[in-house]
């Protein structure tokens, strides 16, 4: 018994002590609880510099931190109320809708320093209001969009769903392939019809006329174009509680400035009352590095009339006057500016040389090196290896040149062609089209300058490696490359060659020059390392007489029995 009531002693003095630890414990959360809450400060949205406090506007909604004394147990957070207050707990209220932040700043440290003592008040804005504001006009969404004091004229029109511009025009149905449901969709969403888009040409957006209406009656204008084009941010100011934003229309290719030549971005803009020639350099991102900056010339139509003038505007750079006195002229309606470029400016004349020199590459064509001597000089000149009875010279510029009648003969059956014609395309097809006529064996041999030609920009060198054989082709038993023997003639190489096959054509057998490709007869021709030796196939001219014969054997046979058919028709 006496050990029972131990152990329920016990128990009890248990439960008793397990009920003082929970009431330590709630009473110590209780605490917690009545603690002053830390305080926290809110998310701020995304914004694209720090707040000037000299630009900011202070309206309902935003969030001030106010710590006194440099403690933060004194720090307190206050929101400007929607009458524009800010309501102290114990300093009373301040009027601060529409004042500037460092205005609002220094009223508020006035206004707490008649209740507190204290040398560091500090003030700081935590929290940016949020309002709407209106978009009208040309955009894609009107309505009312919420931001907030660091957002611009740009970010309420992209909420709106962004300006109304042209369209791709919906192609035609046999050229259109879509390889999925989704780019089908996409496609349909960007692209509209003929119909459609005649009516939204005349109806797209203005980027520069865009009206800002405030609340006190004063207006502003934003010019998209200036900010995209130049991030000019004046273009695009900052938007204010109930802000309306008026985006209006314009028409295609009326009333447009322009201004084209050697500036970097070429263009038309859109007009804008108060435009000067200085805007629209700026929107061309300025000269190119070849302009005649000191000439800008202005070309304007005479009142209402299609007759233009044009005024040539000179400026010396080196005078800040004059060059104000000119960029600052105002512009009206389908002004054209045009600025020239330098001719030839800084011009990079080069020529290439390929093949067996010293330093083989492009070298830039100097008015001291622009011969052909001059240029294989720079290069170290030629190797032991060069072969320069097959180097050549190719003006590229040439290349490109077009010919008509080898053109027209290109789209013609050798039939069809006249023997002329024939002659003519045969020689125009093997020919290397530009090739300058020079030697340079004489030249560099010989020392014969007339060769020395003079050359032009993306000239071609090409100085080949000797070969040492001749390449015999055509009608012959073993065709291929036969080694070179100098002083050799072309029967010499076809004999190398194993002779004369059956059917080759020993009249018509010619020699190709490496260099110039020029076909030469054998006659007089001096075979050359690197040259081919070309035997053509016999036309079978026997077989061309004996098919004519047969033909005149079987016309003479039919008139012959006709005669008699007629004879004995007419026989009494």
């Amino acid at each position: 018994m006496r050990l029972y009531i131990m152990l329920l002693f016990v128990f009890m003095a248990s439960f008793a002590a397990a009920q003082d630890l929970s009431q330590v414990a709630t009473l110590e959360d209780l605490k917690k609880a009545s603690a002053k809450p830390t305080l926290r400060s809110p998310r701020q949205p995304e914004i694209e510099h720090a707040v000037n406090e000299a630009e900011y506007v202070v309206g309902p909604g935003d969030m001030f931190s106010i710590i006194i004394g440099g403690q933060s147990d004194e720090q307190q957070q206050l929101m400007v109320s929607p009458e524009g207050n800010l309501v102290f707990p114990a300093a009373g209220s301040l009027k601060v809708d529409g004042m500037l932040l460092c205005d609002v700043k220094q009223r508020i440290r006035e206004k707490l320093n008649t209740r507190y003592r204290a040398d560091n008040i500090q003030v700081s804005l935590i929290q940016l209001r949020s309002f709407r504001v209106a978009v009208t006009g040309a955009v894609h969404s009107p309505g009312l969009f919420a931001v907030n004091g660091m957002n611009r004229v740009s970010d309420a029109i992209l909420a709106a769903g962004g300006l109304l511009e042209l369209p791709s025009p919906l192609p035609e149905p046999e050229k259109t392939r879509v390889t999925s449901r989704t780019q089908s969709r996409q496609q349909a969403d960007q692209q509209v019809s003929e119909e459609e888009y005649k009516i939204l040409e005349n109806n797209i957006a203005s980027k520069r006329n865009i009206i800002v209406k405030r609340l006190d009656g004063s207006v502003l204008h934003a010019d998209m174009l200036k900010f995209e084009r130049n991030g000019d941010l004046h273009a695009n100011p900052y938007l204010a509680d109930g802000d309306v934003i008026v985006v209006s229309t314009v028409k295609k290719d009326i009333g447009q400035v322009s201004i084209l030549g050697a500036v970097k971005s070429p263009a038309a803009f859109e007009f804008l009352k108060g435009d000067k020639i200085r805007d629209l350099l700026e929107m061309a991102h300025g000269f190119t590095v070849d302009a005649d900056s000191e000439n800008i010339i202005l070309v304007r139509f005479v009142e209402n009339s299609s007759r233009a003038r044009q005024v040539r505007n000179e400026i010396d750079w080196s005078k800040p006057e004059q060059v104000d006195k000119v960029l600052d002229i105002n512009l009206q309606p389908d002004d054209r500016i045009f600025v020239r470029s330098m001719p030839k400016f800084h011009k990079q004349r080069t020529v290439e040389i390929k093949g067996e020199v010293l330093y083989p590459g492009k070298y830039a064509l100097l008015e001291n090196a622009s011969s052909l001597t001059g240029i294989i000089k720079l290069a170290g000149g030629f190797t032991k290896e060069a072969a320069l009875h097959s180097a050549y010279v190719v003006r590229r510029s040439y290349e490109d040149r077009k010919d008509p009648d080898f053109e027209r003969l290109e789209l013609m059956a050798v039939q069809e062609m006249e023997r002329k014609e024939k002659v003519y395309f045969r020689e125009r097809a093997r020919e290397i089209k530009g090739l300058v006529s020079t030697d340079f064996e004489a030249l560099f041999e010989k020392g014969e300058e007339q060769y020395d030609v003079k050359l032009a920009d993306q000239d071609l060198i090409v100085v080949p490696a000797k070969e040492y054989a001749v390449n015999v082709v055509g009608h012959v038993k073993n065709p291929g490359l036969v080694p070179y023997v100098p002083g050799k003639n072309a029967k010499y190489y076809i004999e190398r060659a194993g002779g004369y096959n059956v059917g080759a054509w020993k009249k018509r057998v010619r020699v190709k020059k490496a260099g110039s490709g020029e076909m030469l007869s054998t006659k007089g021709a001096v075979v050359e390392m690197g040259d081919m030796v070309f035997v053509p196939e016999k036309i079978e001219s026997e077989n061309i007489i004996r098919d004519i014969a047969l033909i005149t054997v079987q016309m003479i046979t039919v008139v012959m029995l006709v005669v008699q058919t007629s004879w004995y028709a007419n026989r009494p």
